[in-house]
């Protein structure tokens, strides 16, 4: 009897440990479902990352252009007008020197036309 009450005692072990044994598949199949999500997902989010990095760097490197073609225009804004002051200092001289000096022939005409 001893062998036989063995045998009914060994029975419900096996059968809790083939049904931990497919749980336990079971929890591996899961597991291993859910690290190929979890992979994925950081695959995916590294691609974002590197696009991301680029066009930061795309845009850096416009916004660096852009401000050295704003210097550029601004050192060429204050070459014109220093230009245009010089120019209009020289017209100002100019009609003042020619008002400051006696014109005969022009007080002339002047006087005629009175």
């Amino acid at each position: 009897m001893s062998s036989s009450l063995a045998v009914r005692d060994i029975d419900p072990l096996l059968k809790d440990l083939n049904e931990k044994k497919q749980s336990f598949r079971r929890n591996v199949v899961s597991l291993t479902a859910e690290l190929k999500e979890v992979r994925s997902r950081l695959t995916s989010q590294e691609q974002s990352f590197v696009k991301e990095n680029l066009t930061r760097q795309e845009a850096e490197t416009k916004a660096k252009i852009m401000e050295e073609e704003i210097c550029r225009l601004q050192k060429t804004l204050e070459e014109r007008n220093g230009q245009l002051e010089a120019s209009a200092s020289n017209t100002e001289k100019k009609i003042w020197d020619e008002f400051a000096e006696p014109d005969v022939e022009r007080d002339q005409t002047i006087m005629e036309i009175e």
